[in-house]
């Protein structure tokens, strides 16, 4: 099976994980087969950490550990590192590709700018019937793609690599996910050197792994969830709509429409629904505007209960909306009660169709508060 993107070509035989590492494949990599025996050798243990780091989160690793029945407290990356995870792969009780697995899933969730579009009622068999395992799998192999359930871990590609293809997404048991792996550079945050007698910040670009992430669902939604980007140009219009072309020949992509988030946005913001919201989310950040182009924003911190909370927050977006039935929500920032104590930001932004997750999330949290926004959208 040849597994490829752009001008880089890698023939791999995939048994529990293909390997990238560094930041191309080198001509004496490309063309030699994986198998179990070399899946490992493929990537540098430190690299292995590094990404592991910058892509999960230290509770992933916890929960892993503690699941494993294994030691895992750590305050820090530091920590955990050098003296749970080394020890533990030393003594054999974890493997590099239980920590492959850790990154697999956490690149898909949280700390994303998730694009919601949908397909019409009317297409909805068509949709189910393209995305079957059997038609899935051929439309995979006939793009040079990973085949169904196998899973590439690109490092640092130099190109976007196609890194998975599969059916299924947690509860969504026939949903299709295709993840493509990008390499970004970002800047730290500057630190005050000395420079020939001179103090100032320097601020390091250092490379991160961006894994931007598509789903169809056979209700017709589709998600394409994005990793931040930090370098110029950024459009997360086009990067959304060059995930959706890559399905194309397996489903017809002009049929998707983007979803309007609308709808959710007056309702967090509506002062008549205060009850009904508030029983799941407090409102953070509001933007109101007209037709006219009048523009108001309202933010309440946290410690006072978020907006709904404040009478003078709920005064002045009153004065605003209440009959100027041109005024409407462009952008909110909510906060969704996921259990008894863990709270999960969302930001609805001015574009139409987009949630903006800003921290690491599981799979749980994420399909909790993402099913729960979607919930109230579609509520009148």
């Amino acid at each position: 099976m040849k597994i490829g993107s752009g001008r880089v070509m890698l023939n791999a035989q995939y048994v529990d994980f293909g390997i990238l590492g560094g930041d191309s494949v080198s001509k004496e990599a490309s063309g030699r087969r994986m198998n179990k025996h070399n899946l490992n050798e493929e990537i540098s243990q430190e690299l292995l950490f590094e990404v592991l780091e910058n892509q999960a989160t230290l509770d992933a690793v916890r929960v892993f550990l503690r699941d494993k029945k294994l030691s895992h407290s750590a305050s820090s990356w530091k920590q955990m590192i050098e003296d749970r995870i080394e020890p533990a792969l030393s003594s054999g009780a974890i493997t590099r590709n239980d920590l492959i697995g850790i990154i697999r899933e956490a690149e898909e969730h949280g700390n994303k700018h998730v694009r919601l579009f949908h397909f019409g009622t009317d297409y909805l068999d068509s949709i189910r019937g393209a995305i079957k395992l059997e038609a899935v799998s051929a439309w995979a192999k006939d793009k040079g793609f990973p085949g169904t359930g196998e899973y590439l871990f690109a490092a640092y590609p130099t190109h976007p690599v196609v890194t998975e293809v599969r059916i299924g997404d947690g509860g969504d048991t026939d949903a299709l996910v295709v993840k493509t792996a990008r390499t970004e550079y970002r800047r730290k945050r500057g630190v005050l050197t000395e420079v020939a007698g001179q103090e100032v910040y320097l601020a390091p670009r250092v490379r991160f792994r961006a894994v931007d992430v598509l789903k169809i669902r056979r209700d017709g939604l589709v998600e394409v969830r994005l990793s931040p980007r930090a370098e110029h140009p950024i459009s997360y219009s086009g990067t959304a709509n060059a995930m959706l072309k890559q399905v194309n020949g397996l489903v017809e992509t002009t049929l998707i429409s983007e979803l309007s988030l609308s709808t959710a946005k007056n309702s967090f913001s509506d002062l008549q629904k205060k009850q009904e919201v508030s029983e799941n989310f407090d409102l953070y950040e509001a933007q109101h505007r007209n037709d006219r182009g009048d523009r108001i924003q309202s933010s309440s911190q946290a410690e006072q209960g978020g907006i709904l909370k404040s009478s003078v927050m709920t005064e002045v977006i009153k004065q605003f909306t209440v009959g100027d039935p041109e005024a409407y929500c462009e952008k909110v920032r909510v906060s969704y009660y996921f259990g008894k104590v863990k709270r999960i930001n969302a930001i609805l932004s001015e574009d139409i169709n987009e949630i903006i997750f800003t921290a690491g999330l599981s799979r749980d949290e994420y399909d909790e508060v993402l099913d729960a926004i979607i919930k109230v959208n579609s509520e009148e």
